[in-house]
């Protein structure tokens, strides 16, 4: 690290401090205050603090020195009236994991991650440890007592979050794709506790036939070449934790979407592989793409969180696939989601009539499918169904303005965001 990496997690850090202010601000002084921080870091930083730049970096904004402020006075205003400690807890980890994670990997080293070449194991437990720490710590503060044993447990998993996060590619600052997940997971988890299966585990029998189950159909798509190699292990593990965790039902709804999700992708192949749209492989999807459009949904079974946000997770992954595959095939005219000014078709974010219809169809499916294996009541199915859609449409918003702004989201990370926000609408507006 250079001199000036240094003083940069030093300042980034030294920040953090000011998250033990929250025990006597109320959410509008604290909000306030980010704000003036945020201005700060626009109009005063350019001008005189331009040392605490990364190196290389020739743009008026840091966007790194401009995202810590605005992420902490978005967590205020979404939280702040109800849980200011949680907002403490998520600042301490942005505060301190950060530049935990970055000192232990580029000082020690050591093997690199799979999935993100440019980070190592060192980092990311460096990253998780100290961020533990720091919550737990400002947490007690704020609150003014120590808190229970399942407070810190809910930090400790949090924060496990917030450094697996910080730790994959994503084409967005750091500050942005961890923190606020975070806040969202940590706030569920404090009114949906205790997880499933720390509740209420599956027995022996059903983990054998779960595993029976996944291992065979496995080894089944594998073989006949319907999804590649990886594809097939990474989606008997995923198939194994949805039926062990959330059951028949929930495991249902998994099929519903691959399967209509692979007949989209199948749609016109030849005529999308002539375009060069087409999904690589022969459509064959591998274990990234697995992994991706799953994560989110299997972290909702095994926390035990309502059958509506499952739902709109898997709604929001057929949503998006449908978009993109009906979209290549007929929208012959795109436009932008936010300005809708018309776009070059293919253009990143670009959007098509056919292809928003195709998208508000595939969340509807998986709503009506989830009503049918009864993991929702019909109110809730019209809310799952409102929640994909937008979920699916957040990654095509986001798309756009990156094209406007100068960033690019990693397209398995938009998958996987793509369902997180559509459970994450479908638990505000779920009907109690």
């Amino acid at each position: 690290m250079t001199p000036a990496e240094w003083k940069r997690k030093a300042v980034h850090a030294g920040m953090g401090v000011f998250a033990l202010a929250l025990r006597w601000l109320d959410w509008r002084a604290a909000a306030l205050c980010a704000g003036a921080a945020l201005a700060f870091n626009l109009w005063v930083m350019p001008r005189f603090g331009r040392g605490l730049y990364r190196e290389g970096l020739l743009r008026r904004h840091d966007p790194g020195i401009v995202a810590y402020p605005a992420v902490v006075l978005a967590l205020i205003l979404v939280f702040g009236d109800t849980d200011l400690p949680l907002v403490a807890a998520v600042w301490a980890m942005m505060a301190f994991g950060d530049p935990a994670a970055a000192i232990a990997g580029r000082t020690i080293g050591g093997p690199r991650l799979p999935w993100n070449p440019d980070k190592t194991w060192v980092g990311l437990f460096a990253d998780w440890a100290v961020s533990c720490a720091a919550s737990v710590a400002v947490f007690s503060f704020v609150v003014a007592r120590v808190p229970a044993p399942d407070t810190v447990l809910v930090l400790f998993l949090g924060s496990a979050l917030f450094a697996f996060l910080e730790s994959v590619p994503s084409g967005l600052d750091d500050n942005v794709v961890a923190a606020f997940p975070t806040a969202l997971v940590l706030y569920d988890l404090s009114r949906h506790w205790p997880p499933a299966l720390a509740a209420a585990p599956p027995s022996p029998a059903a983990l054998a036939l779960a595993l029976g189950v996944n291992l065979a159909i496995g080894l089944a798509m594998g073989a006949l070449g319907i999804v590649s190699r990886s594809g097939a292990i990474a989606g008997a593990a995923i198939g194994f934790l949805i039926l062990a965790a959330g059951g028949w039902g929930a495991y249902g709804l998994l099929w519903t979407f691959f399967l209509l999700g692979t007949l989209a992708t199948r749609l016109g192949y030849r005529r999308k592989s002539a375009a060069g749209t087409a999904q690589a492989n022969e459509g064959r999807r591998g274990a990234a793409n697995a992994v991706a459009n799953c994560i989110v949904p299997v972290g909702l079974v095994l926390l035990g969180l309502p059958g509506v946000a499952l739902a709109a997770a898997f709604g929001a992954a057929l949503a998006d696939t449908l978009g993109t595959e009906v979209g290549t095939l007929w929208g012959r005219r795109a436009f932008s989601p936010l300005t809708f000014q018309p776009l070059r078709p293919g253009t990143p974010g670009a959007v098509s009539l056919p292809g928003t219809a195709a998208s508000a169809v595939g969340a509807a499916a998986v709503a009506a499918a989830a009503r049918l294996l009864g993991l929702v009541s019909i109110p809730a199915a019209c809310v799952a169904a409102l929640a994909g859609f937008l979920g699916a449409m957040s990654e095509s918003g986001l798309n756009d303005l990156g094209r406007r702004t100068g960033f690019g989201l990693d397209h398995e990370f938009a998958n996987a965001l793509n369902t997180f926000v559509g459970a994450m609408i479908a638990l505000r507006l779920a009907p109690s």
